[in-house]
């Protein structure tokens, strides 16, 4: 009587095969997900950067952290992108322009960092260096109102050897 089915040998044989196969296609994958981080962060801050010029045009050259000349709170910030605001950066909560709050919305909501996974913005004095405030874990993205710069909080280089805060 013959029975039908797979030696040991030819199972060992697959699964060596299969082994090769592996260890050739996963670092590919990898090398593609570390490009895919990159751009997408690329894209998030041409996004932002080019709505922050937009928001410096709708209220006469002052970009988005102030609210009647002064400092506003880092959570309004936020919704002076994603909300409505008056020439003078007050922010209303509703998306749809009415009365004085005639600018904005300027993005739907912020873009998650591609890195961390945050999408929180935290201010940097003017007299730091954004080098010397990225770490990493603190927000998403770093901002300084003054200068109206916008960059990526996260540590470390590109597979090209760039520094991802000098994005």
């Amino acid at each position: 009587m013959m029975k039908k089915g797979f030696t040991l040998v030819e199972l060992i044989l697959v699964v060596t095969i299969l082994g090769i196969l592996s260890a050739l296609v996963l670092p590919t994958f990898r090398g593609h997900i570390v490009m895919a981080r990159e751009t997408a962060a690329k894209d998030n801050l041409k996004v932002i950067r080019t709505q922050i010029e937009i928001y410096k045009m709708n209220h006469n050259g002052v970009p988005p952290g102030y609210i009647n000349g002064s400092e506003a709170p880092t959570a309004l910030l936020a919704l002076q992108f994603t909300a409505t605001t008056t020439l003078t950066g007050a922010v209303s909560p509703s998306t749809i322009p009415a009365g004085a709050y005639v600018n904005g919305p300027y993005i739907k909501k912020l873009p998650v960092n591609p890195y961390n996974k945050l999408s929180t913005i935290a201010y940097v004095a003017q007299a730091i260096a954004f080098s010397a405030a990225v770490d990493g874990t603190s927000s998403g993205w770093l901002y300084k109102k003054e200068t109206a710069e916008f960059k990526v909080n996260w540590t470390g280089n590109d597979s090209e050897g760039t520094a991802y805060i000098d994005y």
